[in-house]
C-alpha cells in the first residue's frame, strides 16, 4: 500500500501501541510498501490523526545498504516537500528516532487505491476514468514543473478519497523512487543495473 494512505477497504491491520520520537502514538499498521511500513498514528501535540511511514529495518542488511535506503527515504521527503498540489499527498514532518528509525509523517487518507478497486473487479465508467486521469495529470504536472519524476505511477499509488464534498478526489502517493532532475542525480543512490519502478506499469523504453 502506498505511503500516506489509510485504505479502508476491509484489509486487516495489526494493532500496536507505542510513541515514536516522543511525538507520534502509533496505533496500527495500515500498509506495507517497498521501502517502509505505514502506520495510523496520533500526533500528540495537535491531537491530529496522521499516517507515519517508517523505513523498514529488514531492508538494511549492512551499513552501506542502510545509507543507500536512508538516502532514498530522504529523497522522498525532499520531493514531497516541494509539492503543494491538492492532488498530491501532503507531508507534515520528517525525522529520525533515538533508535535510528527514519520516518515521514503525512496526511491520513480515507478511501481506497485504484489498485484495490481493480482487484475487486470494479468497473469504472469512462467519465469517472477521465475525472481520475485529469487529477493525476495535474499532480504530475506540478511535480514535473519542480523537476520531479515519480517513476512508479501505478494504480496502487493513486488514492481515491472524498474531500470538500467531492467524491473520487485523487491523491498521488509514494514518491519513494522519484527522480529529482535538479541538484544531485538519483544515479548516485541507485544500484548499478537497477531499473527503478514496477515492470507492469513502466514505459517500454
Amino acid at each position: 500500500m502506498a505511503g500516506g494512505s489509510g485504505d479502508n477497504t476491509g484489509g486487516n491491520s495489526t494493532t500496536i501501541d507505542r510513541v515514536l520520537a516522543g511525538r507520534y502514538r502509533l496505533s496500527s499498521i495500515i500498509g506495507v510498501g517497498g521501502m517502509g511500513h505505514v502506520y495510523r498514528a496520533l500526533q500528540l501535540s495537535m491531537e491530529r490523526e496522521v499516517a507515519v511511514k517508517i523505513l523498514r529495518p529488514d531492508i538494511c542488511t549492512d551499513l552501506e545498504s542502510r545509507d543507500v535506503w536512508i538516502a532514498r527515504f530522504r529523497r522522498e521527503v525532499d520531493a514531497l516537500s516541494r509539492l503543494q498540489h491538492p492532488n498530491t499527498v501532503t507531508v507534515h514532518d520528517y525525522g529520525e528516532s533515538k533508535d535510528g528509525e527514519c520516518f515521514i509523517v503525512m496526511e491520513l487518507l480515507s478511501g481506497a487505491t485504484l489498485g484495490s478497486l481493480q482487484e475487486k473487479g470494479v468497473s469504472l465508467e469512462a467519465k469517472r476514468v477521465i475525472r481520475i486521469a485529469r487529477q493525476v495529470a495535474r499532480s504530475l504536472a506540478e511535480a514535473h514543473s519542480h523537476g520531479i519524476v515519480h517513476r512508479d505511477l501505478k494504480p496502487e499509488n493513486i488514492f481515491l478519497t472524498s474531500m470538500h464534498g467531492e467524491e473520487d478526489f485523487i491523491k498521488v502517493v509514494d514518491f519513494g523512487i522519484a527522480k529529482i532532475l535538479e541538484g544531485a542525480d538519483i544515479a548516485s543512490i541507485t544500484s548499478p543495473g537497477l531499473v527503478p519502478g514496477t515492470p507492469a506499469f513502466m514505459s517500454p523504453e
